[in-house]
């Protein structure tokens, strides 16, 4: 069934977006009457272990976390509308079922199969996306049409972007200028050995431990100066110490990479992609803007947000000129779109809490603050004096917004520490975990170049080759060519050091069995084949285990309290007896069972 079909279906909700009229109140009351008149009848929304989550609980919570959003949108949206009627813009079925057809096209689907997609994606109505999506941005599109033009400038610079030439340098990043200028004669004198000084003193961890390679630059990437430098280079040549922002930078090219010659229905194909991904970048641009001067034109009361004209006016949410939207309207909207997420978090706070009181255990607010404290910790956000910064922490978390900090403790502090008391018992650190913890963090690690395929006899095709001409050189290029995996193959085989009790005992095995300048065998891991070529091992920094002891118990302990709580919230799902109305799911859960029942559980 083609979109045309349905279009019975949708047209009463097409035609008042388009015909309804100019006036907000009429508008949005039809919204609030239909919407409620929809949702009234279901009041008990989950039962988690026979304890309800109601209609209400759900509205104030979505309400609290998303009311803003949700109001800063529908108030949005009625501007647009309002807008497109002044302007004499109309935006009719047909416009919105071409423009989905449109869409469908693009990834080779049928409009049918397109639409089931997005909306179960989106989890709304075939209606409501028609009408929030499609119409909402074809409006935007037209309101906006005179800011969304793309010149011939701005197609190329992308098109030089993707498929024009490409650099691939190694780095070396430090603080002082005094360093880097050493780093960089010793380069100069034994350009061989820039590989082992990124490995040993620059500052980028990522590129540090694969010898400062990096991924191929391209132009028009949004690092000019970066870019300028590289570009400069020919295969070998050496940089002077430049700097970018806090950090000095010496660069060495390992190759260059000439620009794609493609066929002309291929540049016909990539400039209209390229033009739509720039006009929908501008979009979001322009659309900020018109908000901006018709928020402006109109006078919009936000009551929800101030005490004072909410007792004046209970119910009331915001008012735009004349017209009310109610709270009970902007509660209902945001079930509709944020209610799924908003009923699991609170399915999985109820099944927690239902735990801790069966254990008699309570999460303090000292227990909360300690929580916060480590996670800062761990995110580096200490202060110079060696003390956690916590309001720096809080300010990360909340996106600069303090007022989100409530949801942070609640949606991620407060069940993390609710975990932790559930399984604080069963988790223990022993010596060999301490001995594999150590061996794993500041053990060696073998350097190694990589080739990942996907089927064992091409694999083994690749090893013969490879084994036949046992180099170096040879073998970054193999990997260049064969290798599935984007960063071996990008970056010529250049791959992380191999460390000890990684989680791939037969790679690590095989890795730490190597010399320097060998082919390994054919390794399955999972379900890929990787063929190595070791370059060496690395030389442990820190030899002395009681150095470390502390730190790297506090880490053993968090990661496998980590597991133990995963482990626990599944077995606690499983167990648990939920029935979702808003989802239409329902599951018995192992205490509804005759078995388990039976044995005490």
């Amino acid at each position: 069934m083609e979109l045309a079909s349905v279009q019975n279906q949708t047209r009463v909700s097409i035609t008042a977006l388009t015909l309804l009229g100019s006036t907000l109140l009429a508008t949005i009351a039809m919204g609030q009457q239909e919407q409620l008149k929809q949702k009234q009848q279901i009041q008990t929304l989950a039962v988690v272990n026979g304890q309800p989550v109601t209609r209400q609980q759900l509205a104030t919570e979505s309400l609290r976390r998303f009311g803003e959003e949700v109001l800063e949108s529908i108030i949005n949206k009625q501007l647009v509308f309002n807008e497109c009627q002044r302007l004499n813009i109309q935006i009719t079925e047909k416009d919105v079922n071409d423009e989905i057809v449109r869409e469908a096209a693009k990834f080779g689907m049928s409009s049918e199969r397109y639409v089931q997609l997005i909306t179960t994606q989106r989890n709304i109505s075939l209606d409501r996306y028609k009408n929030d999506v499609v119409w909402s941005k074809m409006a935007l599109k037209r309101l906006a049409a005179k800011n969304l033009n793309v010149g011939p400038d701005e197609i190329n610079e992308r098109m030089d972007f993707e498929f024009g030439p490409k650099v691939q340098v190694r780095e070396i990043a430090v603080e002082k200028r005094e360093l880097a200028q050493q780093l960089h004669d010793q380069a100069i004198q034994n350009p061989d050995s820039f590989e082992r000084l990124a490995i040993e003193n620059s500052l980028n961890p990522n590129s540090a431990s694969i010898g400062g390679i990096l991924p191929p630059i391209r132009k028009n990437s949004g690092m000019k100066q970066f870019e300028d430098i590289a570009f400069a280079l020919k295969p070998g040549g050496i940089s002077e110490v430049f700097k970018v922002q806090d950090k000095y930078f010496v660069l060495k090219c390992e190759r260059v990479f000439p620009a794609m010659e493609l066929p002309p229905d291929q540049v016909a194909a990539a400039h209209e992609r390229i033009i739509e991904e720039i006009t929908n970048a501008k979009l979001a641009t322009a659309a900020s803007q018109l908000f901006q001067r018709l928020q402006t034109e109109v006078k919009i009361t936000n009551v929800i947000n101030d005490p004072e004209l909410s007792a004046q006016m209970p119910g009331v949410a915001a008012m735009v000129d004349n017209a009310q939207i109610t709270k009970r309207y902007l509660a209902e909207e945001c079930i509709v779109r944020f209610g799924t997420e908003t009923l699991e978090t609170e399915i999985n706070r109820m099944l927690l809490r239902q735990a801790l009181q069966k254990q008699n255990l309570q999460v303090t607010e000292e227990d909360v603050n300690a929580e916060i404290a480590r996670a800062a910790e761990a995110f580096g956000h200490v202060k110079p004096d060696g003390s956690v910064d916590m309001d720096r922490w809080l300010n990360f978390v909340s996106q600069g917004d303090r007022s989100r900090i409530d949801f942070y403790i609640a949606d991620e502090v407060w069940p993390s520490v609710a975990l932790k008391k559930l399984v604080a018992s069963q988790v223990s650190v022993t010596q060999e975990d301490m001995q594999k913890g150590f061996e794993a963090n500041f053990g060696p690690r073998v350097r190694v170049l990589a080739i990942v395929l996907t089927e064992h006899r091409q694999a083994l095709k690749v090893w013969q080759m490879a084994s036949a001409n046992p180099t170096k050189e040879y073998f970054r290029e193999l990997a260049h060519q064969y290798s599935i995996e984007p960063a071996s193959k990008n970056n010529y085989g250049e791959v992380p050091p191999i460390q000890r009790h990684g989680g791939r005992p037969e790679l690590e095995a095989e890795a730490f069995s190597l010399q320097g300048d060998q082919l390994s065998k054919v390794i399955q891991v999972g379900e890929h084949w990787v063929i190595m070529y070791c370059v060496g091992q690395t030389t442990p920094r820190i030899n002395d285990f009681d150095a470390v002891k502390g730190e790297l118990e506090r880490n053993i302990t968090e990661k496998k309290m980590r597991a133990a709580m995963t482990v626990a919230f599944e077995n606690l799902r499983k167990q648990s007896q939920i029935d979702n109305f808003l989802t239409g799911t329902s599951q018995p859960g192992a205490l509804a069972s005759p078995t388990s029942l039976r044995s005490g559980n």
